[in-house]
């Protein structure tokens, strides 16, 4: 398995549960362009929920779409209980 890309310096996720919607549509997007062999680049300097579906996707590949909600809310609710810097 290549875990290029797996890995970040800094997390530039927003936690605004009101972007939901948003937030999910990205993720789903990243997770989606791994499966289909899209690569990233510079973008994996910093955690964004399209790169974090992106870095899950390379991970799992496909997978079900309530199974990428799951892991979705997952993210989210580890992302809350991170110390803050």
């Amino acid at each position: 398995m290549d875990y290029d890309g797996l890995t970040s310096a800094e997390d530039g996720r927003q936690q605004n549960p009101d972007l939901d919607s948003y937030r999910l549509g990205n993720f789903k997007q990243g997770w989606t362009r791994a499966i289909e062999g899209q690569q990233y680049e510079s973008v994996l300097d910093e955690l964004k929920w399209n790169n974090l579906g992106w870095r899950l996707g390379k991970l799992f590949g496909p997978t079900s779409d309530e199974l990428r909600e799951e892991m979705f809310k997952w993210c989210v609710e580890q992302q809350k209980d991170e110390p803050t810097k």
